[in-house]
């Protein structure tokens, strides 16, 4: 999805009322109107059984949805703190040493920025974003620290510089994950059964069932709408900004002027 995706979504949630109106209108003209009043002390347990396993299920992955989407917001900020934080500590490395771990700082999150976050839509990595990070931690541990602040502050510069890796490949790993095609079939499937469930109980005014049924199915379609937001993090107007990676740059143009 892209910039009209809350225009998608509505029309989705749009179409979904629709559809089940016109479904129960065509159950209405083909089935017997008092056999389906005769099928209602049966069709009542059914339904209760068949509408709340579809919104255990659709509970729990909505929420699976959003926690994932969260835990994509948290991993991107800690791995923009482990760059600044590996940026800050190379203060105290050789001038040469410094340069070139501040360069690769520089140029990754400008990487990150310019092209890496674009490709996490379509669940890609940036190869160049990539050579930067691997660049940058094999700078890290290659490095034998002197005297006694080096060899402080040697131990403190690796662990963020491995918990700064560790949470890139964790975003990387987020932005490549997508829907199982047999979650879509069981959602899709539970849907319309709980939906065509409602078409067996009949009210005397059609168009007051109508507009029950709708709101029915709409309700679903936007439980739906909310999983397919939440469950790509990097994807769509919802998506993870780069608003950590910019406070990043921040920071590096500005100790660069002082």
């Amino acid at each position: 999805m892209d910039l009209n995706t809350y225009v998608v979504g509505f029309l989705l949630v749009l179409a979904s009322g629709l559809l089940s109106v016109l479904g129960l209108w065509v159950t209405r003209k083909v089935m017997d109107f008092e056999k389906l009043r005769a099928s209602h002390d049966v069709g009542g347990y059914f339904i209760t059984i068949v509408g709340t396993l579809y919104a255990v299920l659709l509970g729990l992955v909505t929420v699976d949805a959003m926690q994932q989407y969260q835990r994509a917001k948290e991993v991107t900020a800690k791995e923009a703190n482990n760059l600044v934080d590996v940026f800050i500590l190379s203060a105290k490395l050789p001038p040469a040493k410094c340069t070139e771990v501040r360069t690769l700082c520089v140029d990754y999150a400008d990487q990150v920025i310019a092209t890496e976050w674009h490709l996490m839509g379509d669940g890609n990595a940036c190869p160049m974003a990539q050579e930067r990070a691997i660049n940058l931690l094999k700078t890290l541990l290659e490095f034998k620290p002197q005297n006694e602040d080096e060899k402080t502050l040697y131990p403190q510069m690796v662990q963020e510089g491995t918990d700064f890796w560790q949470n890139r490949q964790s975003r990387i790993s987020m932005a490549e994950k997508g829907v199982p095609a047999i979650e879509w079939v069981v959602l899709i499937v539970g849907a319309i059964t709980t939906i065509v469930f409602t078409y067996f109980f009949v009210l005397d005014d059609l168009r007051l069932q109508m507009i029950m049924t709708a709101m029915i199915a709409m309700l679903i379609a936007l439980n739906i709408m909310l999983f397919v937001f939440f469950d790509y993090p990097f994807r769509g107007d919802l998506s993870v900004k780069t608003d950590a990676f910019r406070s990043v740059q921040a920071i590096f143009k500005e100790a660069s002027e002082h």
